[in-house]
């Protein structure tokens, strides 16, 4: 019914855990698929251990290093369960999490706009410690995750388990060189009357960690301008996200824009919102004339 899919790159060290998880479960009613990006420290004959033990499927497939984003969209081409669930390597499952997500798949299998379920990740530190139970959800809620950050004020990961037929319409884009997109790319590109019913329980811990995207996404996002730019100029340019917001996008698609653009004009053009346009000129004037002020 389910694939569970986890893309991973040199994390030998965490994965144990996660297939712990996994073995633990109340319901064996999935499958593992593992994206290996190009690891060179053992996952492979780690994975083959785990085959030997496993009492659900695994499978493995490696693939050179190219990004977390190319690892879904291989994911994609490869799956054929009813749904797609991403568990990331550092993560892992509470003990009822998959007896849960089916009784809840359950009831929104037959409602074509709803495309899935999405419950609140709890984070934890090295000692175990809970230092963000993330998103504390009194009730359930039918919305699209645009809805939900911006209508409903709701902010944090989630973790989402998608009908796969949804989730192979929204492939993510590749650049060449370019090794990661924001994820909200394709939560972007979704429609709003594509909805996901949001639980309150937390099926998903996760793990704060010093080599984990959260903590270097400045520097990723740098790396990857091509990707950072398209991600943040579809959000500018999405009229169902509040002007606050696009303004703060505005600002993030021209910086990484201008990495490999550098003319104004072309950048501009991009903006396809007037009040934009004007915003950004007036920052841009504001920004020069408290430079020009404080060098007198």
């Amino acid at each position: 019914m389910i694939t569970i899919f986890t893309p991973t790159y040199n994390r030998a060290y965490t994965l144990p855990k996660l297939f712990e998880s996994l073995q633990a479960q109340t319901s064996n009613n999935f499958e593992w698929l593992i994206v290996d990006d190009g690891s060179s420290d053992g996952t492979q004959e780690l994975v083959e251990h785990f085959t030997t033990k496993a009492d659900f499927k695994i499978t493995y497939i490696y693939q050179e290093n190219q990004g977390k984003h190319v690892a879904i969209n291989t994911a994609l081409d490869k799956v054929s369960t009813l749904y797609f669930f991403t568990l990331d390597s550092d993560d892992y499952l509470k003990d009822n999490a998959i007896e849960l997500i089916i009784k809840k798949l359950e009831t929104i299998e037959n409602s074509k706009n709803i495309i899935g379920i999405a419950s609140p990740i709890e984070m934890i530190d090295n000692e175990g410690q809970i230092v963000a139970s993330n998103i504390n959800l009194q009730y359930e809620i039918m919305a699209s995750l645009n809805e939900m950050a911006y209508k409903n004020k709701v902010i944090g990961e989630f973790s989402l388990i998608l009908k796969t037929s949804v989730a192979k319409r929204y492939p993510y884009p590749v650049f060449s060189n370019e090794k990661f997109i924001v994820e909200s790319v394709v939560s972007n590109r979704m429609d709003n009357n594509l909805k996901l019913l949001h639980i309150t329980s937390s099926l998903v811990v996760g793990e704060y960690r010093i080599d984990g995207l959260t903590t270097q996404i400045k520097k990723i996002l740098v790396n990857s301008p091509k990707g950072a730019s398209l991600a943040y100029s579809e959000k500018m340019n999405n009229v169902s996200i509040p002007i606050v917001n696009r303004k703060l996008f505005t600002i993030n698609y021209w910086d990484y824009e201008s990495l490999n653009n550098s003319n104004f004009f072309l950048k501009l053009k991009k903006i396809k919102s007037l009040r934009l346009k004007i915003y950004l000129l007036s920052y841009f004037i504001s920004r020069i004339f408290k430079k020009y002020t404080s060098i007198k």
